[in-house]
């Protein structure tokens, strides 16, 4: 069986046993258990505790063994010296995969660790049975978590128990909770997040493979500190971006990066340089920060791809009408001039001394007429000089049902910055939920479009 088959079977799950479930909230076997209740799970649970009959209202078992049902995924919350042995008894029993959630092995840097690590290897290789991590919070998909991110308002649970087009794996268990909330909270919705953790069996590498080959999967993401084996990153990469996008954020660059990323999941971070190289050949799209890297989620995974570079601008606030023309200069945009047919709609129902050039600047009468919005949307979508559109609004709510009306309407990639004097709540806004790219600054819109833009037409 190739390795993306047994990655289906675990992804696919029917049955979990959750070995170190826990009655005590911060404990991470308890934190798993919850997570698969909340996703909403319909398969069988087991929970794995020697000292309990019974865990969050479901029958405890002693051990794996004594569950005569097939088990076909081990999620493993114990202490790292016991890890090994429940690891065969699960494979004794015949359980198609294993995520281990314990620490304590290589990324100790301890000889005790490396070995203990290399045993995990070993077992995998000698049974077939998948293993995911150790040192990780396994994955996250509509149907089916272990990750503890669930606990979260209404909208973003409903959020994240719907299929999605991105595919992200993460060598920080916290940073993928992290993320699906942050990307959530925009309108993302994921086919498949993985934590790999330390990588003892399965690599970022196959699951680079197996979310190349998913069909859900439109968008890959990646939070990476380090490969083993540079070439066969390589050779996966290149065979996945003709098809589809993967957007990497690279950490450990640095010398005190590097040291860290040695102790987190014992990964050798690498140089730079070679990066650098690595990704140009394979046409990654690098993010430099996790910000960037959220930023570039929802531009790819929400937005229609663009024909070129070309920008058109509706703005009510006139100072970011002119930040976001400077970004999109910036980043490599072109801000055209719009075509005289073009600028003669607008002047039909536009105050007098609003700008019809480019950025089109609807000024504060848009609060009053709302309209306005998705009326030039319209106009530049049918102007053969514009790509894409980038919207920036003001007041906050008052346009959200103007622009969810003609944004299904528009052929053109739009992205919309939302800029009210207020903070907005920690929950999705209604473009958000409506699947529409959203961001806070106009310098976040355009370097994920021009990110985007790089692509080329041929591109997903």
């Amino acid at each position: 069986m190739s390795r993306t088959e047994l990655l289906k079977q675990i992804f696919g799950a029917r049955s979990v046993a959750v070995v170190g479930a826990s009655r005590r909230s911060g404990h991470p076997g308890h934190l798993a258990l919850m997570g698969l209740m909340e996703s909403g799970f319909d398969g069988e649970i087991y929970p794995i505790n020697p000292s309990a009959k019974e865990i969050a209202g479901t029958k405890a078992y002693p051990d794996v063994k004594s569950v005569h049902e097939p088990i076909d995924l081990a999620f493993i919350a114990v202490p790292a010296a016991k890890v090994v042995s429940i690891l065969r008894e699960c494979a004794e029993k015949g359980v198609k995969g294993a995520i281990i959630n314990s620490a304590g092995f290589k990324e100790l840097g301890t000889p005790e660790g490396i070995e203990r690590e290399e045993e995990v290897r070993r077992v995998a290789s000698n049974t077939g049975m998948g293993v995911i991590g150790p040192n990780c919070v396994g994955f996250h998909r509509s149907s089916i978590s272990t990750m503890p991110g669930l606990s979260q308002p209404a909208e973003i649970r409903m959020i994240l128990k719907e299929k999605g087009n991105v595919g992200m794996t993460s060598q920080s268990g916290w940073f993928c909770g992290f993320y699906i909330h942050k990307c959530a909270l925009r309108g993302v919705r994921f086919s498949t997040v993985i934590s790999s953790g330390n990588e003892a069996d399965f690599t970022t590498t196959d699951f680079l493979e197996y979310l190349g080959e998913d069909e859900e999967t439109k968008v890959i993401t990646l939070y990476l500190e380090g490969v083993r084996d540079g070439a066969n990153f390589l050779r996966a990469s290149k065979a996945i971006t003709p098809k589809k996008p993967i957007i990497i954020w690279k950490v450990g660059l640095t010398k005190a990066g590097s040291r860290a990323a040695l102790s987190h999941t014992g990964s050798l971070a690498g140089h730079k340089g070679v990066y650098g190289a690595v990704f140009r050949q394979a046409h990654i799209v690098p993010a430099f920060s996790s910000k960037e890297l959220i930023d570039f989620t929802v531009a790819f995974s929400l937005c229609r791809k663009p024909k070129g570079n070309r920008v058109g601008i509706i703005s009510s606030p006139g100072g970011f009408a002119v930040a976001t023309a400077d970004a999109c200069e910036r980043f490599g945009l072109d801000v055209p001039r719009l075509s005289e047919k073009t600028s003669n709609e607008l002047k039909k129902f536009l105050p007098r001394y609003s700008s019809t050039l480019n950025p089109v600047d609807l000024t504060m009468t848009a609060i009053e007429n709302p309209q306005f919005y998705p009326k030039c949307m319209r106009i530049l979508d049918s102007d053969n000089k514009i790509d894409s559109i980038i919207v920036v609004t003001g007041a906050s709510g008052i346009y959200d049902e103007f622009i969810i009306e003609s944004f299904n309407e528009i052929e053109k990639p739009v992205l919309v910055v939302l800029t009210p004097y207020w903070t907005l709540k920690a929950e999705p806004t209604a473009l958000a939920k409506a699947g529409i790219p959203t961001y806070t600054y106009p310098e976040e819109a355009a370097k994920s479009l021009a990110a985007l833009a790089r692509l080329g037409p041929s591109r997903p």
